[in-house]
């Protein structure tokens, strides 16, 4: 009797994670269905569940996959930042755009991650619980926590609520790339366009320096 390799078995599982993100994205938790699934992977729905296990473990690990890839970029520009770093209000804010732009990038090559959040944020009342608590908080924990230091050397203002910078800044990011920018007449443009990439980083440094009260960028001189 054959049996399936490691290497397919883990093959297998990360083509099932990746059709999931994108039917969760779609259609949501309650409206995305294992049979739909088990076509987009050519997969019977026994198979599947070998593979993920149920419908809510395959939620809960498409989620986390998120939270991984999203915590690895913040811990590569952040992580064991030295107190020094901290203290100095030019290099920290460079560090933090370099954190946006990459944020930015995470985002524009995985255009799953907002419709997947968006989808969640609208079956709030009936979708699975706990998973911000999981998946979000601990993300949200690592910025906070540079941020309150940053605060404490005096390298930032005394913003009264940091936690509701941060998820104001999901918010604009997500919203950015599932809605799309608008021209003058409403027309919905393609917010993957490089120039409109690029004037968006830079709106979110803008952003981000006056709610920090880091030097405006705008300004001249003050470019980071």
């Amino acid at each position: 009797m054959m049996h399936e390799s490691q290497t397919e078995a883990g093959g297998s599982a990360e083509r099932i994670l990746a059709a999931a993100a994108a039917l969760f994205a779609s259609y949501g938790y309650h409206g995305m269905s294992m049979r739909a699934l088990a076509a987009a992977v050519g997969l019977n729905i026994a198979t599947i569940h070998y593979h993920v296990g149920s419908k809510l473990d395959l939620y809960r690990s498409v989620f986390r996959r998120l939270a991984e890839r999203e915590q690895a970029v913040i811990t590569a520009h952040i992580g064991d930042i030295p107190p020094a770093l901290i203290s100095d209000p030019v290099a920290l804010q460079q560090r933090l755009n370099d954190l946006i732009d990459a944020l930015v990038d995470l985002t524009l090559t995985h255009p799953e991650m907002p419709r997947l959040w968006l989808r969640r944020w609208l079956e709030q009342d009936d979708s699975p619980g706990a998973l911000e608590a999981e998946v979000s908080a601990p993300l949200y924990t690592l910025v906070l926590d540079l941020l309150q230091r940053a605060q404490a050397a005096g390298s930032i203002a005394p913003t009264p609520d940091l936690r509701l910078i941060l998820h104001s800044f999901t918010w604009i990011l997500y919203g950015y790339f599932a809605g799309g920018p608008l021209d003058p007449t409403g027309l919905r443009l393609d917010p993957a366009d490089p120039e409109r990439v690029a004037a968006f980083k830079q709106f979110l440094h803008l952003y981000t320096a006056r709610l920090l009260g880091f030097p405006d960028p705008s300004e001249p001189g003050n470019s980071t």
